[in-house]
């Protein structure tokens, strides 16, 4: 990819997280899960404790049952009804993860507030989207996949900082593997490195020539030193792999 100073486009991002039940003095009819761990090579295996202002879920999904991602211009035009005429802000993009050995389609929302949760959720049934039942949904580990749009801007060659999520960064990559290659051989990567507290998701922004795929950083101690080095050892292991 061209070294270009910014990047804004559509794009994707591939991860896993640890789901569940979303935890709520409000009863919804509706299935929400949230993650436990929004950024498990970050928190989990480094038992790095948040604080107080990460404690509240960083992601809700609102499982629907009447959209799938060849809805999404659909999608995009009820959100910005929506936000037309919605008193609080809130980030909404469509997804698709693993639920009980199938994918289902869902929202992903992201709030400053979740007390208005109910009525945002209500706002969208309105336009007609359909949700599942909610039912009980045990602690599981579910590969997720969300269309976002993306605002990055390059901090060195090829390393681009995320101007909408604060510790976040991307670097492109020439290959688009499949989660297991890439949960490997990003293990094996970080086992092999004094810097392990950041975590790791696939990524991809679509541009003129087709998707650029990409990789996903989050660190809040982030270096240049360090991402260079997460870049070449990334392209190094998948040159080995083809």
């Amino acid at each position: 990819m061209e070294n270009q100073k910014s990047i804004e486009s559509l794009g994707f991002i591939i991860k896993k997280e640890k789901l569940t039940n979303l935890a709520s003095d409000f009863k919804f009819s509706e299935l929400l899960l949230e993650d436990l761990d929004p950024f498990p090579g970050f928190y989990d295996h480094f038992h790095i404790p948040m604080n107080e202002k990460e404690q509240k879920p960083r992601s809700i999904f609102a499982i629907v049952k009447s959209m799938s991602m060849e809805d999404m211009d659909d999608f995009i035009r009820i959100t910005m009804k929506i936000k037309n005429s919605f008193p609080h802000w809130f980030d909404a993009v469509m997804g698709r993860l693993e639920l009980q050995n199938g994918m289902v389609s869902c929202i992903r929302i992201y709030m400053e507030n979740y007390t208005f949760l109910p009525e945002l959720i209500g706002s969208y049934s309105k336009q007609g989207i359909v949700f599942l039942a909610n039912k009980v949904v045990k602690p599981y580990n579910s590969l997720i996949n969300v269309r976002k749009y993306f605002s990055l801007e390059a901090i060195a060659p090829d390393i681009y900082k995320d101007l909408d999520m604060p510790d976040t960064y991307y670097f492109p990559v020439n290959k688009f593997l499949s989660w297991n290659k890439f949960e490997t051989m990003t293990i094996s990567i970080r086992n092999n490195y004094d810097h392990k507290v950041y975590d790791a998701a696939q990524a991809g922004v679509y541009r003129k020539k087709g998707v650029v795929e990409m990789i996903r950083i989050y660190d809040r101690k982030a270096t240049i030193e360090h991402l260079t080095y997460l870049k070449d050892k990334y392209e190094i292991e998948i040159a080995r792999s083809l």
